[in-house]
């Protein structure tokens, strides 16, 4: 997945819109983001997270009420937005979180979106219906990963390396086995042991013979 444009509102500590536009780096691939703690480093990371699978990258910033910058006006909802490359195809999600405003007694403003950006820029829905769950489960399918799988391996959120040092070997393997589509290998050696227990079982019952 290769991020293009990162927009962030209201959502950590940025209390109004912040445009990060990864088109500026002119093609670099290896860059650096850096600033003084607290500075909303991190928050770039659980911005691309939450636009993606709907929850902050690391385990401490799952609670949606947490993403919402203390700072932010009312009037202003907590939105991602972010456009986004596989395999050559561009897409674009937003999600908005819902927030009890001034004088309600229930949260409002959630919603959701998930387009396919077409090479003129025009867009089509990337779901048939713009629902959560349609959009969790489509966007998992064109990433090829799950959002644990995600943060154990691309986003690699502070002090969360460790978690997959430490994974057992089959969580390993079968990260490793997803990114690398190396499936279709394991059917292969399943049918060769297959022919190879069946060619043993007829050799044997040759010999019985």
């Amino acid at each position: 997945m290769k991020p293009i444009q990162l927009t962030m509102c209201a959502f950590g500590p940025y209390k109004g819109k912040e445009v990060i536009d990864f088109r500026e780096l002119q093609g670099n691939r290896l860059f650096v983001i850096s600033g003084s703690t607290g500075a909303g480093k991190t928050t770039i990371f659980d911005g691309i997270s939450f636009a993606v699978y709907g929850n902050g990258s690391g385990s401490d910033r799952r609670e949606h009420k947490s993403l919402r910058s203390d700072f932010a006006e009312d009037k202003l909802d907590t939105a991602v937005e972010l456009i986004f490359e596989v395999n050559r195809k561009t897409y674009r999600v937003m999600r908005q979180l819902g927030h009890v405003k001034e004088g309600n007694k229930t949260a409002t403003g959630e919603a959701y979106e998930f387009m396919e950006v077409q090479e003129d820029g025009t867009e089509v829905k990337g779901v048939e219906r713009q629902r959560v769950t349609d959009i969790n489960t489509r966007i998992e399918e064109i990433i090829g990963l799950t959002y644990d799988q995600f943060n154990q391996i691309i986003m690699l959120p502070q002090g969360e390396f460790r978690k997959l040092l430490t994974s057992s070997s089959e969580n390993k393997e079968a990260i490793l086995r997803k990114i690398f589509k190396t499936d279709r290998y394991g059917k292969m050696v399943k049918k060769l042991e297959d022919k190879k227990l069946k060619a043993e079982h007829d050799a044997r019952a040759a010999k019985g013979m």
